[in-house]
């Protein structure tokens, strides 16, 4: 039986609490949120008396994995502690702000013994691993476009949503690094790091990300040596159950591949995918369990995160002047927020 610690009541814990309460080789023993209110409604959901301190679930020695949902300007702190005391660790994406974070989690991760996996559970979608293997195989030849179109349809208060918007220097930007981190580690799985990349960031629909000055829409161009990958991701007011989101379309040699959430069609063809015990953020979860008890490493790893972390940082700083900024990142600097925060150790919110 693992024994689950919750830390933080940010959007996803609501997705991942659930299914570690639903497994029956799990049960959720102790929970930690800073916030009054969100600790509450932890408590609520779970049953549990909920602690401020979040050491206080870290240092729990009843705790075999920590479930941590927060900001990412605390991610770096918590998973540091996390490690030294001993436990495996699910991560909700982004794993950090700034790529001097994301480096020092991935150096404190590959000196621990214990697992750490980040959520990103496009990785477990049946259609997006037959792409994956797919590509692998070179079934479609040389790739002469990619597009990955992930901007989600969101009706309602946005202010209500439980992360965002918020400042910069708190989250690392708008939903670039929000919904983006996902079609970015997307990317960098199916074709590793570009050359180059250039990107527009935009506040479209919603005038609550404007007085923090981040973007609502993102739109990436990734250079690879053949081809150009076009990430669109974001957050719109589109309100129709067809429009498409998290659709992937790639032509290669003589084949166009579209993967959606209907499927995997090639020329408009519907193809077979594979069928998978465990899907999507439940997949997160059991990819885990699975990595402590055969003691292997992640496909989500802290490097992956580290990765997503370099080229949204790039993607940032084309946004910011204009240009296009080559990889490997030289200057690693995050143009949004402060050189005196690009390491945080206080409470924020």
């Amino acid at each position: 039986m693992y024994r689950i610690g919750l830390i933080g009541n940010r959007a996803h814990q609501n997705v991942y609490g659930p299914i570690w309460q639903e497994r029956d080789d799990c049960e959720i023993v102790a929970a930690a949120e800073h916030q009054v209110e969100k600790g509450r409604a932890l408590s609520r959901l779970y049953g549990l008396e909920v602690a401020r301190e979040y050491d206080a679930v870290l240092e729990n020695p009843t705790v075999d994995i920590a479930s941590i949902c927060t900001d990412f300007y605390l991610k770096r702190t918590l998973i540091k502690k996390a490690l030294s005391c001993g436990k495996h660790v699910l991560v909700d994406k982004a794993i950090a702000r700034t790529v001097v974070e994301a480096r020092e989690i991935a150096d404190a991760v590959a000196r621990a013994s214990s697992k750490v996996a980040l959520a990103y559970p496009t990785r477990f979608s049946p259609p997006m691993l037959r792409l994956k293997k797919a590509l692998d195989q070179r079934e479609y030849g040389c790739i002469s476009a990619y597009a990955h179109n992930s901007v989600k349809q969101f009706a309602g208060d946005l202010m209500e949503y439980v992360s965002y918007p918020t400042p910069a220097v708190q989250n690392g930007g708008g939903e670039l690094m929000n919904l983006g981190s996902h079609a970015v580690d997307n990317l960098l799985w199916l074709f590793g790091m570009p050359n180059r990349v250039s990107c527009q960031v935009q506040n479209v629909y919603f005038e609550e990300y404007r007085p923090f000055g981040t973007e609502d829409i993102a739109t990436l161009w990734c250079e690879y040596p053949h081809f150009t990958a076009t990430l669109t991701v974001g957050r719109s007011k589109a309100n129709r159950e067809d429009a498409m989101f998290d659709c992937v379309n790639l032509t290669g040699e003589g084949a166009w591949v579209q993967v959606d959430r209907f499927g995997y069609a090639v020329n408009g063809a519907a193809v077979d995918i594979p069928q998978i015990k465990a899907t999507g953020a439940a997949g997160c979860v059991a990819h885990l369990i699975d990595c402590i008890e055969r003691d292997a490493a992640p496909v989500t790893s802290a490097e992956n995160g580290l990765s997503v972390a370099l080229l949204t940082t790039a993607a940032y700083q084309a946004a910011h002047t204009g240009k296009a900024v080559a990889l490997p990142l030289q200057d690693e600097r995050h143009p949004l927020i402060d050189a005196a925060d690009h390491v945080i150790d206080r409470f924020l919110d």
